[in-house]
């Protein structure tokens, strides 16, 4: 072989591969592909936990409200006629009776009044008397009689007035009750109209409470109102009824002053001590009540989902008042309803659910 043919053989080798090459990849592009085997996808349900729905006989609703405690009554006792301070009977922080002697005046000069008086008394009433007979017998005149009269009645007026004067210097307890203070010592004389001893009736008190404008027109006179108490550490419930609802409702705050009497007998209660007072607003038949964390806040409401066969189900709804973590649902909820309590943020309308728990109780 010559030397140009071998040159022309080292050519169309090279090329003959590239073609060759070139045709293979053609084949292997314009070959049909394989078929793809993809496995079934298995349908699951997001796991839920569900309630009954089951109306309740009766739920009362009732809100709280601070309050503060006042005696029903406090007397400031005063003296009725002037005179010097002979005894005091008694001590501050002491109990009384009504009618208890509290202070006793010096009644020397008025035990002389009401003897003067009551001798002037006597000795007209003699007078009128005698002038009488003779009037009887036409020995008097009409008018001697009549003066006669007159002047006897208005001594024992006069003596009526003295005696008056003299009890009134020993001073007695109006009602029962605490002697909260007595401003006065032996010795001083005193003046009509100043004050000798302050009594505190705390066996009944006043429960004193502001109520909202919101919540005023549900309540009456003679309702019955729970009062809670601190006292030593213990929490203290008591009872009492409305006696008083003002008119009148403040003009700053709009709220209506209420007053609730307590019967006080254990002495729990004290003036001026801050209470807690639970009023009933309403009392609601047949309310269905469900769990405030099954409902879902929305930007125009709320809404619940309910199982529904193996779904869920949004339902927009309503509510009412809260109870501790119970919600009232007024809308959109039926008796038998199966209710989504956990799980009710991880559905969608229509998404397929699988429940784990069921409680067949009422809400």
């Amino acid at each position: 072989m010559n030397i140009k043919n071998i040159f022309r053989l080292r050519t169309v080798v090279p090329v003959l591969i590239v073609l060759a090459a070139t045709a293979a990849v053609v084949m292997i592009a314009t070959m049909p592909p394989k078929a793809k085997i993809t496995p079934p996808v298995e349908r699951t349900g997001i796991n839920v936990k569900v309630l009954h729905v089951q109306p309740e006989g009766e739920v009362t609703d009732r809100f709280e409200l601070p309050a503060v405690v006042e005696a029903d009554r406090t007397v400031r006792v005063a003296a009725e006629v002037s005179g010097r301070i002979e005894r005091i009977l008694v001590v501050e922080g002491s109990t009384c009776k009504e009618g208890d002697l509290l202070v006793e005046l010096n009644g020397d000069l008025l035990k002389a009044e009401f003897d003067s008086a009551a001798a002037q008394e006597k000795n007209n009433s003699l007078k009128y008397n005698r002038i009488r007979n003779l009037h009887s017998q036409g020995s008097s005149t009409d008018r001697d009689r009549d003066q006669a009269e007159a002047e006897m009645l208005m001594s024992k007026a006069a003596r009526d007035a003295a005696y008056a004067r003299l009890v009134r210097s020993k001073i007695v307890a109006p009602i029962p009750g605490i002697l909260n203070s007595i401003p006065i010592e032996k010795g001083e004389y005193v003046q009509p109209g100043a004050t000798v001893a302050e009594i505190v009736d705390i066996d009944i008190v006043k429960v004193v409470l502001q109520v909202p404008e919101r919540d005023v027109h549900f309540i009456n006179c003679a309702d019955s109102v729970g009062i809670i108490a601190s006292v030593r550490g213990e929490e203290n419930e008591l009872y009492g009824n409305i006696t008083y609802i003002s008119e009148l409702a403040d003009s700053v705050t709009r709220a209506t002053r209420v007053e609730v009497t307590v019967e006080n007998s254990r002495r729990l209660l004290r003036s001026g001590h801050l209470v807690r007072a639970v009023l009933t607003r309403n009392v609601l038949k047949d309310a269905v009540m469900v769990p405030l964390s099954a409902v879902i806040p929305l930007e125009g409401g709320k809404c619940v989902y309910v199982v529904n066969g193996d779904k869920a189900e949004r339902r927009d709804v309503l509510l009412g008042i809260i109870k501790g973590r119970d919600v009232q649902i007024r809308e959109g909820l039926a008796a038998g309803d199966k209710l989504i309590v956990a799980g009710h943020r991880f559905v969608a309308p229509g998404s397929l659910v699988k429940v784990q728990q069921e409680d067949g109780d009422s809400l």
